[in-house]
């Protein structure tokens, strides 16, 4: 059995023991106002058993309700603010419309159950507002309030039993006080639970620590969007993001480690749903291995004698910047092509253009892990290739090829 429900259960055992204590202190005063408080805690039995009823139905999987029946929580709690503001009707109409009672005997052990039972509903409604608080639960919350507005009403019922010992009527004013008291705390409950059946935001902290969550890490590039709401006790988290990733698989593994640090940081977060997009990037840095004619792509990679480097505008297809290389590593012995790539990386390269696949080796995996997009093609012309791959316009890259300079 999970917290909330033995909470509940001892919710409806409290209430079974104040039934009891003041059925007994009626039967010996005679005061017609700790039966009705008697019957008033006979009413609270049966709100702690909705409750219950309302946990272990929230927690149960619906396949007509696919995103849980969590709310029915919120419902629970919403009923037990009605019920509350009964309790101050109750109080209101006990103290001001009671006309002719009897006065009460053998008041100090009349008083003596009566602050038993304040004791007892104060000491059970603070270990339930705890556990409601540790649970999330809003149904467990509403009744840790509904005991302490019965413990009000016998606090009111205690200084009117004090007040006929000594001969003032103190009960009316005191009344007001508590019912003041019921009013807000009902009140609280009622717009809480009308706030999450409505779907209303999660509060504005806890917005702020999932976004400082996700902004924490650098691949995300903004926050677009951000939903978060409540169900119940569990919340759930919609997140539409621009993401510095260059491929689905690697925004996918992203997506999965922001919602793990959400649901970790987070308590009682049921599920957290991301959207996500690639970054664009404004500057592409193309790199092509090249033949001894300039002109013609490589059929190597780590061997390629040059590298043509062109840095455009990619909205544009405008070519910056367009040079070749000499290959500074053609003459390495041993891990060539590593090194062309780590030498390409330095040049600030984020696009890879070739007639040969680099997965699965050296260089592929020094580029993959630098996050630089590889594009292959069949074309064995440079120019082409760029203009079929990039939609670089003609234009614009005969004007780049007319700027070729070689840097040794």
């Amino acid at each position: 059995m999970e917290s909330s429900e033995k909470t509940a259960w001892l919710s409806i055992l409290t209430n079974l023991l104040l039934v009891a204590i003041k059925t007994a202190v009626a039967f010996i005063s005679g005061s017609v106002a700790v039966v009705a408080d008697a019957i008033h805690s006979l009413s609270d039995v049966l709100s702690s058993s909705i409750i219950l009823i309302g946990i272990k139905i929230s927690a149960r999987p619906a396949r007509g309700f696919p995103y849980g029946l969590y709310k029915v929580e919120n419902l629970v709690a919403m009923v037990t603010s009605v019920l509350i503001f009964f309790a101050g009707y109750e109080i209101i109409k006990a103290v001001f419309l009671g006309h002719g009672r009897a006065l009460p005997t053998r008041i100090p052990l009349a008083a003596g159950g009566i602050g038993a039972t304040i004791v007892i509903s104060w000491l059970f409604s603070r270990y339930e507002l705890k556990k409601g608080k540790e649970t999330g639960s809003p149904s467990l919350i509403a009744d840790a309030r509904h005991i302490w507005t019965d413990m009000l009403s016998s606090a009111v019922i205690l200084m009117a039993l004090l007040g006929s010992a000594i001969g003032f009527a103190v009960d009316r004013y005191a009344a007001v006080i508590v019912v003041l008291f019921i009013a807000r705390s009902a009140l609280r409950i009622f717009l809480d639970s009308i706030r999450v059946l409505l779907d209303a935001s999660l509060d504005y902290n806890s917005l702020a620590r999932i976004r400082e969550i996700v902004l924490a890490d650098s691949r995300v590039a903004n926050i677009n969007t951000l939903w978060a709401r409540n169900a119940g006790r569990y919340i759930f988290v919609e997140l539409d993001l621009t993401l510095r990733v260059t491929d689905l698989e690697e925004g996918h593994r992203l997506s999965e480690e922001i919602e793990n640090r959400v649901k970790m940081e987070i308590g009682q977060v049921d599920r957290v749903l991301i959207h996500f997009q690639p970054q664009p990037r404004e500057i592409l840095i193309v790199g092509i291995p090249l033949a001894d004619d300039r002109l013609t792509i490589s059929a190597h990679f780590g061997e390629a004698p040059l590298f043509r480097l062109l840095r455009l505008q990619s909205t544009e297809g405008t070519i910056i910047e367009d040079v070749v290389l000499k290959n500074p590593c053609l003459h390495e012995e041993k891990a060539k092509g590593i090194k062309v790539a780590q030498w390409l990386l330095k040049k600030g390269m984020n696009m890879l253009i070739s007639n040969h696949d680099q997965v699965g080796k050296g260089p592929g995996f020094v580029l993959g892990n630098a996050g630089v997009e590889m594009l292959l093609t069949k074309e064995t012309d440079a120019a082409k290739a760029l203009t079929t791959l990039l939609n670089v316009p003609e234009n614009n890259l005969h004007q780049g090829v007319a700027q070729i300079k070689k840097e040794d």
